[in-house]
């Protein structure tokens, strides 16, 4: 028993010795937080916290530290914070915050290189990312386009078809009493699918493959849930990628992705068949056009078929998973509010009609169903911090300073539930942003594509799919909460999601 107690005090004073030696041994000027424990930093405190959900420490450290920027440590690498409006615009807009923090499941995605726009970082990255953006817009993304419009509202008039029961697909949609059960997310995976494939190929996938595209929606989906989104244990415990490969979320993430990128791989090795430079049919024509071009000039070159394929799986993935899923809530929310989907309806009666399906053009004369939407997004962001960045270079955030290397989170959530900005942030309501004439608010603090230079490339063609989609659906359907989930009932990960659920369309 002596040699027992004397135990326990020789490491009660060691553990009281290292919480002295990290509390002095911070960055001069660091954010003020809670000191680390040895090996784990303060990870395990925020899994202590809160298990599911650890970023929401976040929020009451900086009440207990009186500091929007708090500091503390992922294993031993120091971490900040930024948790509200001026700071994570600020960090967002940083410069020298522009890198990307990437765990061993990360690394094995990208084959051990610097491949794909989301999780790379430095000249190489912005040089893929501008090329990618400047050639896919000829092609309709991030812009107006007639013939992507088009495609778009085929995909719609197959989904209001498909719900209404016009064709038979018993593995999402089921007759119901004069109504439809529909299995969500899973039964609107293909219509957001198919629109950035015919960006990428230039043609949709045939009804026949609806499955295949359904089965791409749950790779995503298990892409982003198959680790926390602070990036967990793997980010500090590389071997537990060997040691406990699904524990860790390892096994998930890897294959995941692989079901993905094999599928994408398929339309590359398609198009090289058919590929001819006289005639760019598409996304994927242009990449392979550059790959040949820096052939030419006989120099080394980050333009590869690997590299075309990370990048299509890294604008694949978001397109997946975050625009079913934000629909999804946008679909809860309402029914849980049905004088908001009423008034939707009634919007759209007055402005669009029933003889035709709502487009583009009709989106500046329905303000309210806009307010909706960015409310859903507002009240429910699915990317609660955002992904991970890294300091590239010592630099400060809010006076503040921030060594290189530093995990630097912007903390998303914490600016939409901010009651200082809101008033009433845990209160549905759209209203909010609109003005006193009844139009869109030209003040509007959600970030649910981020800012700076690491914006949502994807912005402009997600808001444009969730527009169309959620107002095609709202002026064919009401939806009914028959076995709907609670909109407090999410599912972690880099994005969250709601549990799987069957709801109940009914024609109008």
């Amino acid at each position: 028993m002596v040699l027992v107690g004397f135990l326990l005090a020789a490491l009660a004073v060691g553990l009281l010795l290292h919480l002295l030696f990290v509390t002095f041994s911070r960055p001069d000027n660091f954010p003020p937080g809670p000191p680390p424990m040895p090996i784990w930093g303060n990870y395990v405190q925020m899994l202590l916290f809160n298990y599911k959900y650890p970023y929401k420490v976040l929020d009451p450290l900086t009440r207990l530290y009186k500091s929007k920027v708090i500091g503390f440590y992922f294993g031993n690498i120091p971490a900040v914070a930024a948790c509200d409006y001026e700071s994570v615009k600020e960090a967002l807009n940083n410069p020298h915050l522009q890198g990307r923090v990437v765990n061993i499941g990360l690394e094995h995605r990208m084959f051990g290189k610097k491949l794909g726009i989301v999780f790379t970082d430095g000249p190489q990255w912005l040089e893929q990312r501008r090329f990618s953006l400047r050639n896919m817009r000829d092609f309709g993304f991030g812009r107006r386009s007639e013939k992507l419009e088009a495609e778009l509202g085929a995909e719609l008039r197959d989904l209001v078809e498909l719900i209404r029961g016009g064709r038979e697909d018993q593995a999402v949609v089921r007759p119901s009493s004069g109504a439809s059960s529909v299995l969500l997310p899973e039964a609107l995976a293909p219509g957001f699918i198919n629109g950035l494939l015919y960006v990428y190929t230039g043609a949709r996938l045939p009804r026949s493959a609806d499955a295949t595209a359904r089965m791409l929606g749950r790779a995503a989906l298990q892409f982003t849930k198959a680790s926390d989104s602070t990036g967990g244990f793997l980010t500090i415990h590389p071997w537990l990628s060997w040691l406990a490969p699904r524990l860790s979320g390892y096994r998930d993430h890897i294959q995941s992705s692989e079901q993905m990128r094999l599928f994408l791989e398929q339309c590359i090795e398609e198009h090289k068949k058919t590929y001819s430079d006289e005639y760019m049919r598409d996304f994927i024509d242009s990449y392979l056009r550059e790959i040949e071009e820096r052939k030419k000039i006989g120099e080394p070159t980050a333009f590869t078929s690997e590299q075309l394929s990370l990048i299509l799986l890294d604008f694949f993935f978001p397109t997946a998973s975050v625009l079913s899923a934000t629909l999804t809530w946008a679909l809860i929310y309402v029914v849980h509010n049905p004088e908001v989907m009423r008034k939707v309806q009634d919007e759209l009666d007055a402005v669009v009609g029933r003889g035709r399906l709502p487009t583009l053009d009709d989106r500046p004369n329905l303000p309210y169903t806009e307010a909706t939407l960015r409310e859903v997004m507002r009240i429910r962001t699915v990317t609660p911090i955002s992904i991970l960045h890294k300091a590239m270079e010592d630099t400060t955030l809010q006076g503040y300073t921030v060594p290189k290397g530093t995990v630097v989170i912007t903390c998303l959530v914490s600016i939409h539930m901010d009651g200082d900005l809101w008033g009433d942030p845990n209160n549905f309501r759209p209203e909010r942003f609109l003005d006193t004439d009844g139009k869109l608010s030209k003040k509007d603090f959600t970030l649910p594509f981020g800012a700076g230079k690491r914006l949502c490339a994807g912005e402009t063609f997600s808001r444009q799919n969730l527009f169309l989609t959620f107002s095609t659906l709202l002026q064919n359907f009401s939806v009914e909460p028959d076995g709907m989930p609670l909109p407090d009932s999410n599912i972690p990960g880099i994005i969250e999601t709601a549990p799987a659920f069957w709801a109940r369309f009914v024609p109008r």
